[in-house]
This record gives structure tokens, C-alpha cells and sequence, in this order.
């Protein structure tokens, strides 16, 4: 798990509580619904009005100033979300701006606790963040951009992901010497090197002169 190597003297006025949804995990079954409604069900039985819940998946980077920032901008909004996603495949080194901005990915996205009803309603969707968003008045969102508070990282180990950043075949820019990630992540992207595995120096595969990858748009 995770969160097993958290010491508990790094946890200062908060907790880990585990919730896991039934029936559990079955081969071939995608669980990324499955397990926020578990998490969502736990914490908004006991979440005031002055909550925030925030999305926060384990294999994406996080910057140490991400729940900082993400309060900051929450202000009178009921949804906040960082716009602009970048897709990181740490196999290939190749990553992608989504250029989405009238959405943030899922990862990347708070809410205050009376907006669980609409976003419950996003679980049968393939997207659950571009879902949300189209059902939300957008009076009570705040879409913005803070220089990268998050990463989305593709290629580690673990279940396949449903991301177009997962796939062999992930087409988009290439950071063969690394320069690209450290300029937004700093001394943390040393963490991720030993992953590459040199497949990123293929050229690019094309299916009829398209890219097999292209930016998700709300």
C-alpha cells in the first residue's frame, strides 16, 4: 500500500483511514469508481460545510505546495481544479500538455462537500472529470493555472490506467535527457530516472498520418 511508509510522526493533526468498496477488485474490472465512491461515502458523512475534498491519486506527483495553493484558490467556489494537465510517461520520457481548459483532470480537482451529490453522478462515465464539469454551473468554479501543481504520471507499475499517457504507443514530446520534467518538478524528478527503459528513442508511431495520442478536450 501507499501510505504504509508514512511515519507517524509526519502525521501532524490529520489520519489515514482505508476504505475499500465491495465486492472487491476482480481481474479485468475498472476500480478508479468503484474506489472514490468508497472514499467519498466515508468523508462526507463526517465533512462540515467548511471541507474541502480534494482528489488525490497515488501515482501522479504532487508538489509540496499543491494543498496550499489549491486552498488558496478555492475561495467562494464550490470546485477548483488546475488547468493545463501534463501527462508524464516516465517508460518513454514523453509527455503532453492536454491543453484542457475548461476542465481540470481529475487528480487535480477540490470540491466542497455539497457538490458530492453531482459528482456521485459521474460514476457510469469513461471521464469522470470531464463529466463533472459539464454538469456543474460554472459560476461556481474556479479553473485557473499555478505554474504545474501536478503531474500526471504514466508508465509505472500497477493495473493499466485507462489514460491515453498509459500506452506504448503515447505520442508527444520527447525529454530523452530529462531537462523537461526537472524544469517543472525540480530535484523530485530524480525519483523517477530509473524508469526509463529507452523505448522513448523509437520514432513515433503514426496510424495514418495521425498521432495515436491527442490532447483530451472538454
Amino acid at each position: 500500500m501507499t501510505t504504509e511508509f508514512i511515519a507517524e510522526s509526519f502525521k501532524e493533526n490529520w489520519k489515514i483511514v482505508k476504505a475499500y468498496p465491495k465486492p472487491t477488485w476482480q481481474h479485468g474490472m475498472n476500480t478508479q469508481a468503484r474506489n472514490i465512491s468508497a472514499g467519498i461515502d466515508y468523508v462526507s458523512h463526517s465533512a462540515t460545510s467548511e471541507d474541502i475534498i480534494f482528489i488525490i491519486e497515488d501515482d501522479d506527483y504532487y508538489k509540496p505546495i499543491y494543498l496550499e495553493r489549491m486552498v488558496f484558490h478555492m475561495g467562494d467556489f464550490k470546485v477548483i481544479g488546475e488547468t493545463n494537465t501534463i501527462y508524464y510517461n516516465v517508460i518513454t520520457r514523453r509527455y503532453a500538455d492536454n491543453q484542457n481548459r475548461q476542465h481540470a483532470s481529475l487528480f487535480q480537482i477540490a470540491f466542497k462537500p455539497e457538490m458530492v451529490p453531482i459528482f456521485l453522478q459521474t460514476f457510469k462515465a469513461k471521464f469522470i472529470d470531464c463529466t463533472f464539469f459539464s454538469l456543474i454551473d460554472k459560476n461556481l468554479v474556479n479553473l485557473f493555472h499555478d505554474g504545474t501543481l501536478a503531474v500526471g504520471i504514466k508508465g509505472i507499475q500497477g493495473r493499466g490506467g485507462i489514460g491515453a499517457g498509459h500506452s506504448p504507443a503515447f505520442t508527444a514530446n520527447n525529454d530523452y535527457s530529462f531537462g523537461f520534467l526537472k524544469s517543472i518538478i525540480g530535484e523530485d524528478s530524480e525519483k523517477y530516472k530509473h524508469y526509463f527503459n529507452g523505448i522513448g528513442s523509437i520514432p513515433q508511431r503514426r496510424v495514418g498520418g495521425r498521432p495515436l495520442f491527442s490532447a483530451r478536450r472538454y
